[in-house]
């Protein structure tokens, strides 16, 4: 476990009204917190801090191992809910080559509609993983570039050139 911090037994519970707190031992630290991933797509299980609802940090994990198991639960949970991204399985069609344009995709959550704002919001993260920002923001996954069909790769390559 981490040592570097003044917790004696650091805790995280989700109170009844859905908010996470951080515990040490059964007293209260602080309410609302926060799990926030330093390296959300290339480690995700690794670095990750907790801040209160001003953002001051008032822990950091090197591991989510770091925790007791209760707690470990909580924050992935947590963490399964906000970090929400789609993995696309398959791009079905897209309605212009150029930016911005409407693309749709076959993703692991159904079918969906993407429009993809510009070339920049297509990102590799190293290998063959590739993340895209929707115009809105929401950021879908591509775990393998080279396990998607013939045609979606082709798409792809279109705006990646």
């Amino acid at each position: 476990m981490n040592k570097s911090y003044p917790y004696a037994q650091p805790r995280v519970v989700e109170s009844e009204d859905g908010m996470l707190a951080l515990l040490d031992g059964e007293h209260l630290v602080a309410k609302p917190i926060h799990p926030v991933l330093a390296f959300p797509f290339s480690n995700p299980h690794n670095g990750i801090s907790l801040v209160d609802e001003y953002s001051k940090e008032l822990l950091w994990l090197n591991s989510l191992d770091d925790l007791d198991t209760p707690s470990r639960q909580v924050v992935e949970a947590h963490l399964a809910r906000r970090e929400y991204r789609p993995v696309i399985r398959k791009i079905t069609s897209v309605n212009t080559y150029s930016t911005p344009s409407v693309w749709n995709l076959d993703t692991d959550r159904g079918p969906c509609k993407f429009e993809l704002p510009s070339e920049e919001s297509i990102r590799r993260l190293g290998g063959q993983r590739l993340v895209l920002t929707h115009a809105n923001g929401m950021q879908f996954i591509i775990e393998n570039m080279a396990e998607l069909d013939a045609r979606s790769r082709q798409i792809l390559a279109r705006f990646m050139a």
